[in-house]
């Protein structure tokens, strides 16, 4: 028999056997989110009233939200959605939701040697598809989930750069670093590391063009130099020869 499966690391969807299921308008898909955050943990009728509404909620919110729920129920095949003195609790298996699995590769990886840690953050952020809860909307506990989803993803595609850079294979964290960087330019560590990627490849003019790039960028919209990481990393590939 086909499992659910959840996700949250791009549009929030479920699916079971590679199809997606029809879950209904973003209300609903925002109610699942907030239920899958917490999974396996009860989530109180206004928690799951403040995930779905972005401003001041109607009178009718509750009522609204347990016919989210119903519909939920009736939508998902299998789902184990059950009433809670609290709340509402979903129970699954962890690693039947994206945003766990990538949580626990990463967390795991962090124990392990460059090599085979690398291989797990591959792994991990292969799960992406898009910007965490769908860019999110909803109350303010889901903007700062996606939010601290998606510093997650950062923070794993530079310690992949590192890991990869230490084993000698720049050419592995190019990829990931220049996808970040072009949806993140101001992010001046993803910078750093793939100007030091382009640099180990001999690709030098590409990294001081980078740089210069970012200089610009940074004193245009934010009015400021270069921390000294950046900087320290240019001045760094300056003195030293292809």
């Amino acid at each position: 028999m086909d499992h659910l499966e959840y996700c949250l690391l791009g549009s929030i969807d479920a699916c079971v056997g590679g199809r997606r299921l029809e879950i209904g308008p973003r209300k609903r898909r925002y109610a699942l989110a907030a239920l899958l955050l917490d999974l396996n943990r009860p989530v109180p009728v206004e928690r799951l009233v403040d995930a779905v509404w972005e401003g001041t909620p109607p009178d009718s919110a509750r009522m609204t939200v347990q016919g989210h729920v119903y519909r939920l129920r009736r939508t998902l095949p299998g789902v184990r959605l059950e009433r809670d003195a609290s709340g509402y609790v979903l129970r699954a298996d962890p690693e039947r939701v994206d945003a766990l699995r990538f949580r626990r590769l990463v967390a795991e990886a962090a124990g392990l040697g460059d090599e085979a840690g690398a291989d797990l953050l591959d792994e991990a952020l292969a799960l992406w598809r898009g910007p965490a809860l769908g860019g999110s909307g909803g109350g303010k506990a889901l903007e700062v989930a996606a939010v601290e989803l998606d510093e997650a993803r950062l923070a794993a595609v530079e310690e992949l750069a590192r890991r990869r850079l230490r084993t000698g294979r720049p050419e592995l964290a190019v990829t990931p670093l220049r996808a970040s960087v072009t949806a993140d330019p101001q992010r001046e560590r993803l910078v750093s590391l793939l100007m030091t990627a382009f640099y180990r490849l001999g690709r030098q003019a590409e990294a001081l063009e980078l740089y210069e790039r970012t200089r610009r960028l940074l004193a245009d919209q934010l009015g400021v130099d270069p921390g000294a990481e950046l900087q320290a990393t240019f001045e760094s590939l300056l003195a030293t020869p292809p």
